[in-house]
């Protein structure tokens, strides 16, 4: 199974007091990148985590991997959801 374009990462996206999107991984939020869309942002995103890829590869250093899922088993009250 592909992990996609992030590899697997959690990408958090949201619309910041300027106006403009930002697009970052929870587990590396510096791995960010912004547009005036959201698409726009996952785009940049994308094109930024294969630069930071290509870094490591250049360095000889190991490309970070997302962390494993893990299954979650506790329990999430309704009015814990973001709604």
């Amino acid at each position: 199974m592909s992990k996609g374009v992030f590899d697997g990462f959690t990408v958090n996206l949201f619309l910041d007091e300027d106006g403009d999107y930002l697009a970052h991984f929870v587990e590396m939020p510096n791995v960010s990148a912004f547009s005036n869309t959201p698409e726009g942002a996952l785009r940049e995103l994308a094109v930024a985590w294969k630069g930071v890829k290509e870094s490591y590869e250049k360095h000889n250093e190991p490309i970070p991997q997302a962390p494993s899922p893990q299954e979650y088993r506790g329990h999430i009250q309704d009015d814990q959801l973001a709604r």
